[in-house]
């Protein structure tokens, strides 16, 4: 592989992360509904032995190749 901007061939490849995206799953407003009677029904005890549900999330990561020149330090996507 040759450089386009020295033509250089002391070039190496490497994969870079572009983009990441978290997206948080919440609980329904029936778990909530439920939650909140059993805190009523048990006067506050559900509350503090379970204590609140942090949910789950997910990452999404968009990565890409890369190559750079060793010589000259000009990148482009392979």
């Amino acid at each position: 592989m040759t450089c386009p901007k020295c033509g250089g061939t002391n070039v190496s490849v490497q994969v870079v992360n572009t983009d990441m995206s978290t997206r948080s799953h919440k609980r329904g407003c029936l778990w909530s509904l439920g939650r909140l009677f059993l805190i009523i029904c048990t006067l506050g005890l559900w509350w503090l032995f379970v204590g609140k549900s942090k949910g789950k999330s997910k990452t999404k990561v968009k990565s890409e190749s890369q190559a750079v020149c060793q010589a000259c330090g000009s990148t482009w996507t392979v």
